[in-house]
């Protein structure tokens, strides 16, 4: 067992926490907004995340989590490792990662040093930013380790308990090994390697998981413009065991929290003569795939002339509610622009009044193209095709069948 606190109950911070205290250790998550942990005093969840209703519920979670909007409840003399899970934006400015809020929480971290705990970054921020900061205030870099999170949405707390790798970057083996200790029976690789590789290697995989489904998506257009069969190419592609079948799923395009802007990072972290020919077109590519994919719909829709487009799912993924950088919304922008009736379809969540937007099956209406936007196996979505499939005069698209 071992005392830890957790700065952020956010998407990482709180899986992360609720994970450890599972594990039987003892968890304070710590969070300066209030309405938020107070919500999950009341066992209220503040996104959607398979369960997590479960865990956040469970006896042994509740006996060791606790949750405070004060540093100085969270924090005290017992606190071994403190993990930082603060949000890292890209600065739209300038394109590069926003350190506002991890400095923020070294400056009040700095403050209650005198209790001789260490700090973990679990953030996704270059080690070189977070040396900046601790020079600045003081703080000793060389006790600060760096443990990226490779949490996918949609299947977090599986993958908190089943990682295929946990890493651990610092300059002091002994508080790396203090942090390798909390994995110790987890069934994978634990890799302990210098905090700027630490980064990078989170960085560099969000990275190549954005480039591939780009080439599955470059690959869709150029075998349809051919005449053949995208998916059948791609399932004999993925037969390859160099290359396999993970991730390899056509789509309207990618987008989320953690791929666009790592993409971003990666390219504007390289200061060498020659640019990154590969990297710096990945996010191009998804831009490319949406324009087409919008086009694709905008001609269908005067070809069959039917009255209105409704995209189903508004989210960036299924089993999610994360809007961040979503496809969804971006198609739906491209094509109001062009003139057209569009409107999303989502039962889980609300969308401002920038988007048409309908939440009830009852309000489904004939004569429309309903374009699946990502797979989803759920009863509810089985219920919502055989509604579509009743009325009259509707079309179904789908990328991946």
């Amino acid at each position: 067992m071992m005392n830890i606190s957790i700065i952020g109950a956010g998407y990482v911070g709180l899986i992360t926490g609720i994970g450890f205290a599972k594990l039987n250790n003892r968890v304070s998550i710590i969070d300066l907004n209030t309405s938020l942990i107070e919500k999950l005093k009341n066992f209220e969840l503040p996104f959607y995340e398979p369960d997590l209703q479960k865990y956040i519920n469970d006896k042994l979670v509740i006996e060791n989590i606790n949750y405070c909007s004060e540093y100085e409840s969270g924090i005290d003399k017992d606190t071994e490792l403190v993990f930082v899970c603060v949000q890292t934006p890209t600065n739209l400015d300038s394109g590069k990662t926003d350190t506002k809020f991890i400095k923020s929480v070294l400056e009040k971290l700095k403050e209650l040093e005198k209790y001789n705990f260490n700090i973990c970054i679990k953030s996704t921020v270059k080690s070189q930013l977070v040396e900046e900061i601790c020079n600045k205030i003081d703080i000793d870099f060389s006790k600060i380790v760096f443990n990226p999170e490779f949490l996918r949405e949609g299947s977090a707390l599986d993958d908190f308990f089943n990682p295929d790798r946990v890493v651990v970057g610092g300059q002091d083996n002994d508080v790396i090994q203090k942090c390798l200790n909390l994995y110790k029976d987890f069934d994978c690789e634990l890799i302990s390697t210098d905090p700027i590789s630490s980064q990078m290697i989170k960085y560099l995989s969000n990275t190549y998981l954005a480039m591939r489904l780009s080439f599955v998506n470059e690959t869709y257009r150029l075998v349809k413009d051919n005449g053949g069969n995208p998916l059948e190419v791609l399932n004999a592609i993925g037969k390859d065991i160099r290359i396999g079948n993970n991730y390899f799923r056509p789509s309207p395009g990618w987008g989320g929290s953690c791929f666009p802007k790592d993409v971003k990072e990666v390219e504007n972290s390289y200061n060498g003569q020659n640019k990154l020919p590969l990297i710096s077109k990945i996010i191009e590519s998804n831009e490319l795939q949406m324009d087409w994919f919008s086009e694709n719909l905008f001609n269908i829709a005067n070809q069959q002339d039917i009255d209105s487009i409704v995209l189903i799912g508004a989210a960036f993924k299924e089993n999610t509610d994360d809007l961040r950088e979503s496809p969804t919304l971006k198609i739906y922008d491209r094509l109001q622009n062009k003139g057209l009736n569009i409107v999303i379809f989502d039962k889980n969540i609300d969308l401002n009044s920038d988007y048409s937007f309908i939440a009830k099956l009852d309000d489904l209406k004939a004569n429309c193209l309903y374009v699946e936007m990502f797979p989803d196996v759920s009863d509810e979505r089985k219920i919502l095709i055989s509604k579509i499939r009743s009325l009259n005069n509707t079309f179904m698209l789908k990328m991946w069948e």
